[in-house]
Parts: structure tokens; C-alpha cells; sequence
């Protein structure tokens, strides 16, 4: 058999599934010709298909050893050694491949894709210029560049450079798929769907766009049309956790708290809450079985605002009979001892007493079959401490009007505080005059101290609010809370002091939709966005209410 008709022999092995014959043909073959490159290629073919990167790695080294100048073989090892997860060595081949033939654009392009893989996006960049200097036609340079470019924060020279992939190649799967998340990053939703759905047009079964546009459709507030893509990429993939988690939220904002907070178990699978999975050998609880006399491990697991919101629920476990040990993070531990129910207060990373189960926080509604209408929502379940309330008292001096406690910015590396937090120079042009206005924000941004300093009606206590029982002591003196999404929103509702939350468009899912309250906090007021961004239509509402609010 010659050489090409063994290679169309082989491809059509590989073709079949058969990867057995394949191999057993292409080592044949390549123990002849060690430097066929298309015996190699083929090579990576199989590896592609049955997994087997390892077996091809020792192949394309065999060829390299016999033919050091094979640049091929180097863009070979370079992809098999990236599909190893070796980024640093996959790179390498790549330099060498690129030194032996610089005019490739296509070696140009897998080292721009192994720096893209290694975070290096800027140098990525520069190499999908290069592969574009000599093939300016190159459709997947385009798109992969403007892969590139996103990861930058370059939202719309991405955007262009998906635009000139499509150009080039109206079937370019990937190119409408990425334009369609710069889209969502911009908030340009119709054009996002479009995207999104032009490639499932041309990809029917492409788990990540069906995924992609449940997300933009959730942003459209069509609820149930982002449910059936998220099942649509789910049953694409049935091991797509991150479709799974995402479709738990959705029907968690729909308000299907049952199924929802069910499917939220699925977020120990993701890449974000992996790695902080407690794994106790105690089993899990999720009140499938009597809890009466036993001992319950409780622990947070995620935000101070998301602890706040949750611990009521120990209160429940304590009433069906457990002893509840309850680890917290540090800064709520002086204020969570006024929670009803605790029999052992721990901060995180201290030791924790024996237990015989366990259950995180957020996992507990699961346990006491929570629906909006069952949520637990006892007025105060947290209290300041006396003594605290006296020493914020003294401080705040004579009362001289209504006292406004107010947060309008967030954590600023939360994922969501683009949407959620407001500019300090914004939030007070919506203050009604008169009233006496008291931050209740521990940290400021650079930007939002320097208006404090020009703000003689706001004051800042900053550093003397040393944790919550401070800020709970606080804010229990205010009037009104105003407030963004943070955690102290949820301390003001958990104190029971009457509160205005400023909601997105897209409001995390606890929220709900179309609500002017909340079943979780009966003394919380919602102003919602009407269009995304929109705060300034918020904040004239809340001016007017403030102006015409009796005390």
C-alpha cells in the first residue's frame, strides 16, 4: 500500500471510530516516513477523537528527533501539547515552528491562541496582527483576535474585528458567537439574541450559544423562553454545570424557589465554588432526615450580604430541635450572637466543636421547602448591641431631622457592581434638602472621596466602623436606609429598619421581578430600573418620595 492510499485508509478508520486500526496503520506508516505531515496531522486527528494526546506527543517528538526542521511537526506537538493543558511548552513549539517558516499565519495563530490560554491577551493580540499582516483574508485570525481584544476590555474593537470575521466568512460559528457577548457586555440585548441565534442557524447543536441566549433573554425579562434554552444546552451537554447553575438562578428570580434553591446545588460543581466546597465526612443535610437532638453544622459560604439574608433559617434548624454550631466570618460574629437559635458561635478558620451533620447557609432553604410565600421573615431576627447603640448615639450627637442612612456603591471587584453600584456625585443630586444624611459605607472609592469632601450634608464615619455590630448600631439609628444591592441593604432589612433598595434592570435573582417589595424583608421599599442603566429615572423617584415623605 502507498503512502497516500494508507493516509486515506487511515482517515477513513478514523472516520468510522475505528481508532484501534488507526493507530496500529498510522504507527506503521510513521516508523517508515516518520516526517509525513500528513501522517501527522492525521495523527492529530485521532488524538482529537479518541482523547489519546499522550500517544501522539511521543510520535510527533519520534519525527522531531529523526527531522529537527520539520516546522509542521512543531505546529503538531505545539496543538497536542495546548490539548495537554502545557500551555508554556505548547508555546514553545510554536517559537519553533514560527523560526523555522515565519510565514505561516496559521502558526501564528495557535501561538496567539496558547498566550491567549496562558492570560497573556495583550501578545496575543500582537500575534493574531502578525497572522493578519500576511493573510489579511484569514476569517478566524479576525475572530480570534477579536476574542483577544474582549479579554482586554476592548469591547468595540472586538466588536469589529467580529464584524470583519463575518465579512469573510458568513458561516464563522464562533465569530457570531463572541460578537453576540460583546453585545450582552454592552447591554445591546437585541443584537446579542440576534447573534446567539444566527449561530444556532448555523450550529444546532451548540450547547454554549443555546446557553448564551438564555442569558439574554433572562436580560429581556423573558423568563420562560431563558429556561428552554437553558434546558435546550443542557440536554446538548448533559454535564454543562455552568447551564445547570445558571438555570437554577433563573428559576430562582422567577420566584420557583423550590425547584430553584434544588438546582443551586449544582454550584459546588462550578469552577467558581469548587475550590471553597467544605468536604466533611459528616453527612450533608437537607432535611431528609429527623434533626432532633442532633448536632448541625451551619457555615457561610459566600457574601456578608448573602450570610445576613440566610441566617434566619438557623433560627428553624434550632426549632426543629438541632443544636445549631454556626461558623461566620469575622466581621459578623460580634452581630450574629443576637440570632435566636445558636448554641455555638465559631469564626471561620478558627476550630469547630464535633458535629453530626451539616448543611452551607444557602442550602438550607432546600431543607425547610421555602417558597415565596413560606419564606421566613421575622422582624427584627437581628439586633445591634445595647451597648453599641449607645456609643453610635453619643457620636451622632442631637437629633436635628429625619436621619437617612445611605450606601450607593459595592464591593468594586463584584462581577455585577458596573450594574449595581451608583456614583456618589449622582446619588446625592437625588437627595431631598433638610433631612440629615449619614453614609453608612465602610470604604470609599478614590472618585466618591473626593465629592465627600464637598459634601458638608453626608457624614462619613469610615474606619470607625470597625465591623457590623458597629454598622448595625448605626444604621438602627437611621430613619431610611436607601441603598444599593450590598450587604448592608440586607442588615438594614435584617434589623427591620424601613428601607429603599435601588435595583437594576437585571436584579440579582432574590429580588424577583416587577415587585415594589420583597417577601424577605417586609420593611424594604424596591425602585427598579425600567431600562438597563437607567438610574437617573431611580433616583428622581426617590427624590420625589423623599420630598414627600411623612415622618
Amino acid at each position: 500500500m502507498t503512502g497516500e492510499s494508507l493516509v486515506n485508509r487511515t482517515r477513513q478508520l478514523i472516520e468510522s471510530g475505528d481508532y484501534a486500526q488507526a493507530r496500529q496503520a498510522l504507527e506503521t506508516h510513521l516508523s517508515a516516513q516518520a516526517g509525513d505531515t500528513k501522517a501527522l496531522d492525521l495523527l492529530c486527528k485521532l488524538a482529537d477523537r479518541s482523547g489519546d494526546y499522550a500517544h501522539a506527543a511521543d510520535w510527533l517528538c519520534r519525527s522531531l528527533e529523526i527531522d529537527t526542521r520539520n516546522h509542521r511537526a512543531y505546529c503538531f506537538l505545539g496543538y497536542v501539547m495546548c490539548k495537554l493543558g502545557q500551555f508554556e511548552a505548547g508555546l514553545e513549539c510554536y517559537d519553533k515552528a514560527i523560526a523555522l517558516d515565519p510565514a505561516q499565519p496559521a502558526y501564528w495563530c495557535e501561538r496567539a491562541a496558547a498566550l491567549a490560554e496562558l492570560g497573556r491577551h495583550a501578545q496575543a493580540v500582537s500575534a493574531y496582527e502578525q497572522a493578519l499582516l500576511l493573510d489579511p483574508a484569514y476569517a478566524d485570525a479576525h475572530a480570534y483576535l477579536g476574542t483577544s481584544r474582549f479579554s482586554l476590555g476592548q469591547t468595540d474593537l472586538a466588536i469589529a474585528s467580529f464584524d470583519q470575521a463575518i465579512a469573510l466568512d458568513a458561516a464563522c460559528v464562533s465569530a457570531y458567537l463572541n460578537r453576540g457577548n460583546a453585545y450582552l457586555e454592552k447591554q445591546l440585548f437585541a443584537n446579542a439574541l440576534a447573534d446567539y441565534d444566527q449561530a444556532i442557524a448555523l450550529q444546532a447543536d451548540h450547547a454554549l450559544a443555546y446557553a448564551n441566549r438564555a442569558a439574554v433573554l433572562k436580560h429581556l425579562h423573558r423568563l420562560d423562553e431563558s429556561l428552554q434554552s437553558s434546558d435546550r444546552a443542557i440536554a446538548l451537554d448533559p454535564q454543562y454545570v455552568d447551564a445547570q447553575f445558571n438555570k437554577s438562578l433563573t428559576q430562582l428570580l422567577r420566584g420557583d424557589l423550590a425547584a430553584g434553591f434544588r438546582g443551586y446545588q449544582v454550584r459546588w460543581q462550578t469552577p467558581t465554588f469548587a475550590p471553597i466546597r467544605r468536604n466533611f465526612t459528616q453527612p450533608l443535610w437537607l432535611g431528609d432526615s429527623p434533626i432532633q437532638g442532633k448536632r448541625l453544622l451551619v457555615h457561610n459560604e459566600q457574601g456578608l450580604g448573602d450570610s445576613i439574608q440566610f441566617c434566619r433559617y438557623v433560627t428553624l434548624a434550632a426549632r426543629a430541635g438541632a443544636q445549631v454550631i454556626y461558623e461566620v466570618e469575622a466581621p459578623l460574629y460580634d452581630l450574629f450572637q443576637s440570632l435566636e437559635g445558636v448554641t455555638t458561635l465559631v469564626r471561620q478558620r478558627e476550630p469547630l466543636p464535633a458535629f453530626d451533620m451539616y448543611c452551607p447557609v444557602m442550602s438550607l432553604p432546600i431543607a425547610f421547602n421555602s417558597t415565596v410565600q413560606s419564606i421566613p421573615a421575622p422582624t427584627p431576627y437581628l439586633k445591634a448591641k445595647p451597648e453599641k447603640l449607645v456609643q453610635w448615639a453619643t457620636r451622632l450627637g442631637t437629633r436635628q431631622g429625619p436621619r437617612i442612612g445611605l450606601v450607593w456603591s459595592g464591593n468594586a471587584t463584584h462581577k455585577a457592581d458596573q450594574q449595581r453600584s451608583i456614583a456618589l456625585g449622582d446619588f446625592l443630586e437625588a437627595l431631598a434638602p433638610g433631612l440629615q444624611y449619614v453614609s453608612l459605607q465602610k470604604e470609599l472609592r478614590d472618585a466618591d472621596a473626593q465629592v465627600l469632601t464637598g459634601a458638608a450634608h453626608l457624614r462619613h464615619f469610615g474606619a470607625e466602623l470597625a465591623d457590623f455590630s458597629d454598622t448595625a448600631a448605626l444604621c438602627a439609628q437611621m430613619d431610611l436606609v436607601i441603598a444599593v444591592d450590598t450587604s448592608v441593604a440586607h442588615l438594614a432589612g435584617a434589623l427591620g429598619v424601613p428601607s429603599w433598595l435601588l435595583l437594576p434592570h437585571l436584579p440579582d435573582w432574590r429580588w424577583l421581578l416587577g415587585r415594589p417589595g420583597t417577601p424577605w424583608y417586609p420593611h424594604m421599599r424596591l425602585f427598579r430600573q425600567a431600562s438597563p442603566g437607567d438610574w437617573q429615572t431611580v433616583l428622581q423617584s426617590v427624590r420625589a418620595q423623599l420630598a414627600n415623605q411623612v415622618w
